[in-house]
């Protein structure tokens, strides 16, 4: 069962009800997928069967908390039945943001934009905004904090750095091609920023894509924003692998990466050594994005309320 805080910030989503036209809203599961058109659709229901199977082997990892992947994520033992839970929610798509309506059951709506005006409403200082601004030319997509959606880019789909889903487990386990390596030294990832320290080999599909997305919401919904003022979003492997074990829970790449790191059979992380030659509290506002290299970080990022303009969505 999926625990959610109590925040007290009056978050709730507010949404038409006005009948939806069947071409316009389809289901996977408990996952309502909107305005994405026949093809698209179908696509984004393979990538939720995709993320399904990714899962289980991750969930039984983290119920174990003793995987090389887990305590190079999460740390801390104490870690684990709150990142399986959160992961088993993704599974079942349990309701993070009740209560239900005639769109889903309260789990992520998942919503494909395409242009101005569709997805709008107000932040919870009431500035107005428009999801589609928060595109841009560099975001594929974004869970917007505080509501059930997720918004789809264009460049979800027109990205040519984005492949659809990586290669099927190898039958004899043998690590994918595109798993994390460990430097000479063994005490911290290898790589430069400029691929986040292996990172961006690692989750370049769109089936991690909607992963985070998902995490996104389900952390909010557990969780809260922690500390912090606007959502972990930390990609950096090695700036993950230095979290704190509390603001590992907190980072939605942290879960993508560590399920990346199951589902291709990865086996090389540093050691909690190894930690201690990176800082101890990484910069996190030095490893979030900002508005010049994404724009869905635009302060603030908590939504009050949702206004859908798409026809048979009022």
């Amino acid at each position: 069962m999926l625990v959610k805080r109590s925040l007290g910030l009056g978050i709730l989503t507010q949404l038409s009800t006005a009948a939806l036209l069947p071409r316009q809203l389809a289901y996977a599961g408990n996952y309502a997928i909107a305005n994405c058109g026949p093809a698209n659709t179908a696509l984004l229901h393979t990538l939720l069967d995709e993320i399904y199977t990714a899962l289980l082997p991750a969930i039984l990892d983290a119920e174990s908390t003793h995987g090389p992947a887990f305590q190079a994520f999460f740390k801390d033992a104490e870690n684990g039945a709150k990142v399986s839970n959160l992961l088993a929610n993704i599974t079942e798509g349990a309701p993070a943001f009740p209560p239900a309506d005639e769109i889903s059951n309260g789990a992520p709506a998942i919503f494909c934009l395409s242009r101005k005006g569709e997805l709008s409403g107000r932040t919870s200082t009431g500035a107005p905004f428009d999801a589609f601004d928060r595109c841009g030319t560099r975001l594929a997509a974004s869970s917007l904090t505080g509501t059930k959606i997720i918004a789809i880019c264009p460049l979800f789909w027109t990205s040519p750095k984005l492949v659809t889903s990586p290669a099927a487990p190898s039958a004899s386990n043998q690590p994918a091609a595109n798993c994390l390596r460990l430097s000479r030294n063994q005490g911290q990832f290898q790589g430069t920023t400029s691929d986040r320290h292996g990172a961006a080999d690692l989750v370049q599909y769109k089936v991690w894509v909607v992963l985070e997305e998902l995490v996104h919401s389900y952390i909010y919904a557990a969780f809260g924003l922690g500390s912090h003022s606007n959502p972990l979003d930390i990609y950096d492997s090695n700036a993950a692998f230095a979290l704190s074990a509390q603001d590992s829970l907190l980072n939605a790449p942290s879960y993508v990466l560590y399920v990346a790191s199951i589902y291709g059979h990865c086996a090389a992380f540093p050691s909690s050594t190894g930690r201690e030659l990176l800082d101890a509290a990484p910069d996190i506002a030095a490893n979030q994005p900002t508005s010049e290299t994404d724009p869905a970080s635009f302060e603030p990022s908590v939504v009050q309320s949702i206004v859908l303009n798409i026809p048979g969505v009022s």
